[in-house]
C-alpha cells in the first residue's frame, strides 16, 4: 500500500502547485502597527484580485464577504444563535407562505455615507432576476413574482408559489444574498461584467490595499463602524486592520505562524498542525489536545461524481469504487485520526449524529447490494470506529473505552473495504482485467479516472491521495488534477471532471442546530439540471432523479417544523446512499489555528463564543471580539 508516501507526495505536489513563491507583501506598511493588525491566512491567492463583484463566480468571495458584503440573516455555526442583521427581525410569512415581509434595521450605512434602504434590496433582487449567471439568479427567477419598497425599512416579496422556506437564501451557512447598494449598481448597464472596484463597503471594514498578484490585501476599520450590523450587535470594534496572505503550501503557513508572523490560519494537515504547535507554545487550535481541530463545520468531504460521465453514470460502478476504499486507512492515515467518518451526505458533527447517523444506523445495517444470481451483500460495517480508536490508542492518545463515546468521536461507521465485492459489482458489468489485473472497460480499454483538487483545501486533497492510492491497488488508472481554487470551481460547475474531491454537499443552508435539510436538498431537483458544458452553481455532479424530484417537491409545501419533514428527509438519504450518488467520507475538520501573541479570545472549546471559520461570511461577528494580548 502506498499511503506511507502519501504525506511526501502530497508535500512535494503543492509545493509545485503554489510555485514555493512568496506573498509579494514582505512586510506591512510602516504607517500600519503590527499590535494593531490582525493578520489571517488568505487561504489561496485571488487569480481576479481586482473583481470584487461577488455576484458572479468572476469575483471572490472567501474571506473578503465578511469584511464589506451583508444580508439579512445569519445562524452562528458554533452557537446555533439567530442573528438579524440587515434586517431587524424574523422574516413574516402570510397564512400560505406566498408572501415575505423584511423589516430592514435602520441606521445602516455604506462606506460612502449613503444611508441603507428598503430601495437596495429590492435594486438588488432585481439586478440579480434579471441577469442570469449571477449568484441567486435562478432561485430569485424561480420564486420571486414582484419585489417592492412599502416604505423606507419595509420590503415585500410576492412569490410565485408557496415557499416557507424563500428566507434561507438570505440566512448565512455560508453566505446569504448580499445586499447591493442601490445608488452604484443602478446605473451599471452590465452586471455581469462589472468588477465593483472600488467596493462600496456595508460591512465594518473597507478596502485599502489589495496586491494586484492577488496574494494579499489591507482591509481597515471603518471609522464609523458602529453604522454597521456588527458595530450594532456586538458594540465593539475589532481590529483596527486586517491583512489577509497567502502564503502557500503548508510549511510556508507554519513559518509564518511560527514567527508570529500570522495570527490565524484555515486550516493545516495533520503533520503540518504537530509541527506548529511544537515552534510556537502560544498557537493551538480548537481543542488543546487530541483531536486539536474543530469538528463541528456543518459540511461532508466527498469524492463527486460526475453522473454524466461513463462508466461512472452506473450505480454498481459508483458502489464498487466505495467498496475498494479502506477508509480505517483513510481516516488515520491520511488525515491523522482526527475526525469523523460518515456514510451519509450529513456532516457527522454532535447534531446530526444524534438526529440522522445515530437514526440511520438500524436502516444501512439492513441495507444490501445485489450482486446478481440471488447474491446480496451487506456492506455497512459499524466497527470502523472501533478499529480507528484502536489505532489511535496505539499512537499513545487517550481514548475512551466506552462503545459509544467512542461513536462519538469516530462516527457510527462506514462501508466495508471489500474488493472482492467491488470486482463482483464491475464484472456483471462487463468488465474484466488485463494480464496485469487492471481494470478495462467493457469495450476493453483500459479504465482511466482523474480526480480534481484544490491543494489549499488540505482534507480533500489528502483524501484525493488517498483515493488515488487505493484505486491505483484495485487495477484502476488514476490520475490528481492539481488546480487553484478558481479554476477548481470552474471545473466543477462546468462538469469538466470525472471525480471531484470537494466539500460543502452537506449541511446546506442552515448549519448547525436546525432539523431542515431543504436547503441541501433542493439543489439536485432537476430544474437545476445543466448539461456538461453550461455551469451549474447547485448541482455539478449532474444527478437527474425522479425520485429525488417527488421528495423535494413534497418538502417545498411544507414549513420547516412540519411532523413530515423528518421522514421525508430520511427517505431522500436512503435514496441518496442506495444509489451511491457521491462517496461521503468523512466530515468536516478544520485544524483552524491561531497564534496568541498579538490577538486573544478566538473562539476555542472552552470559549465558544463565535464560529471559529472565519472565512465564512458569518466569520465578522467574530472579529469585534478580539482583544489585544498586550505584548
Amino acid at each position: 500500500m502506498k499511503a506511507k508516501s502519501a504525506f511526501l507526495q502530497i508535500v512535494f505536489l503543492v509545493a509545485i502547485m503554489t510555485f514555493m513563491a512568496l506573498p509579494a507583501l514582505a512586510q506591512l506598511p510602516p504607517e500600519i502597527p503590527r499590535e494593531d493588525t490582525l493578520i489571517v491566512d488568505q487561504i489561496f491567492r485571488y487569480s481576479t484580485p481586482d473583481n470584487y463583484n461577488i455576484w458572479t463566480t468572476a469575483g471572490t468571495e472567501a474571506t473578503r464577504h465578511a469584511f464589506g458584503w451583508d444580508t439579512l440573516w445569519y445562524i452562528d455555526q458554533q452557537t446555533g444563535e439567530w442573528i438579524n442583521a440587515v434586517a431587524a427581525e424574523r422574516p413574516i410569512y402570510n397564512e400560505d407562505f406566498t408572501e415575505m415581509t423584511v423589516k430592514m434595521r435602520d441606521g445602516l450605512y455604506w462606506s460612502d455615507g449613503v444611508e441603507l434602504t428598503s430601495e437596495d434590496l429590492v435594486t438588488t433582487i432585481n439586478i440579480l432576476k434579471a441577469n442570469p449567471g449571477m449568484r441567486w439568479s435562478s432561485e430569485l427567477a424561480l420564486y420571486v413574482e414582484d419585489v417592492t419598497a412599502v416604505d423606507d425599512y419595509t420590503v415585500k416579496f410576492t412569490l410565485t408559489r408557496p415557499n416557507p422556506r424563500f428566507h434561507y437564501y438570505f440566512t448565512v451557512r455560508w453566505n446569504g444574498v448580499y445586499v447591493m447598494p442601490a445608488h452604484i449598481w443602478k446605473d451599471v448597464e452590465n452586471p455581469l461584467e462589472y468588477t465593483f472596484n472600488p467596493p462600496v463597503s456595508l460591512g465594518a471594514y473597507v478596502l485599502r490595499e489589495t496586491d494586484p498578484a492577488g496574494y494579499w490585501e489591507i482591509w481597515e476599520l471603518r471609522e464609523d463602524w458602529e453604522r454597521t450590523t456588527t458595530g450594532v450587535i456586538a458594540g465593539k470594534p475589532g481590529p483596527k486592520y486586517i491583512l489577509t496572505i497567502f502564503h502557500g503550501p503548508n510549511e510556508k503557513k507554519v513559518m509564518a505562524m511560527s514567527n508570529h508572523e500570522l495570527d490565524i490560519l484555515m486550516d493545516l494537515d495533520y503533520e503540518a498542525f504537530q509541527a506548529l504547535i511544537n515552534r510556537n507554545r502560544r498557537a493551538r487550535s480548537w481543542y488543546k489536545d487530541f483531536p486539536w481541530a474543530w469538528t463541528d463545520e456543518a459540511d461532508t468531504r466527498v469524492f463527486a461524481i460526475n453522473q454524466e460521465k461513463f462508466p461512472l453514470n452506473l450505480k454498481d460502478v459508483r458502489w464498487a469504487l466505495a467498496l475498494a476504499l479502506d477508509i480505517v486507512e483513510i481516516q488515520t492515515e491520511y488525515v491523522g485520526g482526527v475526525t469523523r467518518v460518515t456514510p451519509i451526505p450529513q456532516p457527522a458533527s454532535v447534531f446530526h449524529m444524534e438526529h440522522y447517523h445515530k437514526q440511520y444506523v438500524p436502516w444501512l445495517k439492513e441495507l444490501k447490494l445485489d450482486l446478481g444470481s440471488g447474491e446480496f451483500f451487506v456492506p455497512f460495517d459499524e466497527t470502523i470506529p472501533f478499529k480507528i480508536a484502536d489505532w489511535a490508542r496505539e499512537q499513545g492518545y487517550d481514548i475512551p473505552e466506552d462503545e459509544e463515546a467512542i461513536i462519538n468521536m469516530f462516527g457510527v461507521g462506514w462501508w466495508k473495504h471489500a474488493p472482492d465485492v467491488a470486482t463482483k459489482l464491475l464484472e456483471i458489468n462487463g468488465f474484466t482485467r488485463d494480464s496485469s489485473g487492471n481494470w478495462l472497460l467493457p469495450d476493453g480499454t483500459p479504465w482511466k479516472i482523474s480526480i480534481i483538487a484544490a491543494p489549499d483545501e488540505a482534507d480533500a486533497y489528502r483524501l484525493a491521495m488517498g483515493a488515488m492510492d487505493q484505486w491505483e491497488d484495485f487495477g484502476i488508472a488514476v490520475e490528481i488534477e492539481t488546480l487553484e481554487r478558481n479554476p477548481f470551481y470552474t471545473r466543477e460547475h462546468m462538469g469538466d471532471y470525472d471525480i471531484s474531491s470537494t466539500w460543502g454537499m452537506a449541511g446546506g443552508g442552515n448549519a448547525n442546530f436546525v432539523r431542515d435539510k431543504w436547503p441541501f436538498m433542493h439543489n439536485f431537483h432537476t430544474q437545476f439540471y445543466a448539461p456538461i458544458g453550461q455551469a451549474s452553481l447547485q448541482n455539478h455532479m449532474r444527478i437527474r432523479s425522479e425520485k429525488l424530484d417527488e421528495i423535494i417537491d413534497k418538502l417545498s409545501n411544507l414549513p420547516p417544523e412540519h411532523p413530515d419533514v423528518p421522514a421525508l428527509e430520511e427517505e431522500f438519504f436512503k435514496h441518496w446512499v442506495e444509489n451511491m450518488f457521491g462517496i461521503h467520507t468523512v466530515s468536516f475538520k478544520k485544524f483552524i489555528t491561531f497564534d496568541e501573541t498579538y490577538w486573544t479570545n478566538f473562539p476555542a472549546s472552552e470559549n465558544p463564543h463565535a464560529q471559529p471559520n472565519y472565512w465564512f461570511m458569518g466569520g465578522k461577528f467574530m472579529y469585534p471580539y478580539l482583544e489585544k494580548s498586550g505584548r
